[in-house]
Parts: structure tokens; C-alpha cells; sequence
């Protein structure tokens, strides 16, 4: 007889006739352990026991020792494989041998973290470099603050231009703004073909024309 049919067959009629464990071993004068391993398939019982077992499950000797055809006649596979489920689970706080596995805390990825972290450091810190470049490097503004005409001991009747200078100025800067203001005069209406633009830093200074030397020269007719 084999001891695996004969236990699924033995939780099968025991659960069908809604008998415990401890009940049936108190019945038979033998220990839960005993029924857990004989539904375990791991022992089977005594040959003088076959008796009381189908008397307290309402079966026939017969049925007990023929578990595969007495299990074919239940025509409940499903059944049969629920109660193997259920027999394990509840045989495994009568015998302790199904040892209950804690799951693993799930690990943190620090590696990955870390990584991210120092990337992100990293584009910070350039993007902080980028913006104090660019703060110091952008395209200076230009403020008109007043005009006159003065005699250059150069040049003679020349149309001069104060400016107020936001910004950083540089050659490139001034050269990009004389070439500016050229397009935008016209030598008729200044009477006078040489223009002198002025740079300052502060509106207070620009107005006063007070002396500098930051400017240039732009000449209207191409001289």
C-alpha cells in the first residue's frame, strides 16, 4: 500500500466526516504526531488499527488498504489536491518539520543609490558653473543717456553719445555695438559724418560726461 495514497485518502475521510486530528488520535489512543505523519505519508499505521480508522471514518476496511481506487471513486481531483494543501498546513503546527521561512527583506540598492546621487552632485555643480559664466559673459545693454556735439582736437565737429553699460564690455562687445549705432544714424541728420560713443557704468556719471576713456569712434561715410 502506498503510504502517500493512503494519507491523502486518510485527510480526505477524516476532513469529509469533519473529524480533527487530535479527535482521531484521541480515538485511537495514539499521539496527533502519529495521524500527522500517517497523512504525511511518512508512516502508516498499525495492521491491527485498519479497523477503528474505517469505523471512525465510516469506510471500509477495503477502501482504507485500496487508497488509489477508493480515491478514484471520490471523482475529485480538485478535492483531493485542496486536502493535500490543508493536511500540510495543518500538520505543520502539529509536528514542527515544515520549518516556517521568513522572506528577505528586501535589500536597498545603496551602489545605485550612491551613483545617482553623486551624478545629480555632479550636474549641479556644472550647472552652477554654466550660469556663473553665463552671468558674467552675457551680451552687455546698451542705455542711451544723452548726446552733444564736441570739438575733438583729433577730429574736429564730432557727435558724441553717452551710454550706460550693463554688463561686461569687451573690444568684441564695443566693436559689435559701433557697428550698431552706424546702421542706425544718418550723417544728414547729425551734420556730421564722425561719431564718438561713451561708456560709463553709472546713469550719474553718464550724465555729468564725466571723463573716461572707454569709447570709440565711428565714421558714418567710411573715412
Amino acid at each position: 500500500m502506498q503510504k502517500e495514497q493512503f494519507g491523502i485518502l486518510l485527510t480526505t475521510l477524516r476532513k469529509k466526516n469533519g473529524i480533527s486530528q487530535k479527535e482521531m488520535a484521541e480515538w485511537l489512543s495514539v499521539s496527533v504526531s502519529a495521524v500527522s505523519k500517517w497523512e504525511h505519508g511518512k508512516n502508516l499505521p498499525d495492521m491491527t488499527m485498519p479497523g477503528s480508522i474505517a469505523e471512525i471514518l465510516q469506510a471500509s476496511c477495503d477502501e482504507l488498504l485500496n487508497p488509489e481506487k477508493t480515491l478514484e471513486k471520490l471523482d475529485n481531483p480538485e478535492f483531493q489536491k485542496r486536502n493535500v494543501e490543508e493536511r500540510d498546513k495543518e500538520n505543520t503546527d502539529n509536528t514542527g518539520e515544515n520549518e516556517k521561512t521568513e522572506p528577505e527583506p528586501q535589500k536597498k540598492n545603496y551602489g545605485r543609490i550612491a551613483r545617482m546621487s553623486f551624478l545629480i552632485g555632479i550636474l549641479a555643480i556644472v550647472a552652477g558653473m554654466f550660469l556663473i559664466y553665463m552671468a558674467g559673459h552675457r551680451k552687455p545693454a546698451f542705455q542711451q543717456i544723452g548726446t552733444r556735439y564736441i570739438d575733438d582736437p583729433l577730429w574736429g565737429r564730432v557727435y558724441e553719445i553717452a551710454y550706460v553699460v550693463d554688463g561686461e564690455m569687451t573690444n568684441d562687445s564695443i566693436n559689435v555695438h559701433l557697428d550698431e549705432v552706424r546702421a542706425t544714424l544718418n550723417q544728414e541728420v547729425i551734420d556730421t559724418n564722425i561719431v564718438k560713443t561713451t561708456y560709463y557704468d553709472n546713469k550719474e556719471d553718464a550724465t555729468a560726461w564725466k571723463e573716461t576713456d572707454v569709447g570709440g569712434y565711428v565714421f558714418l561715410s567710411g573715412e
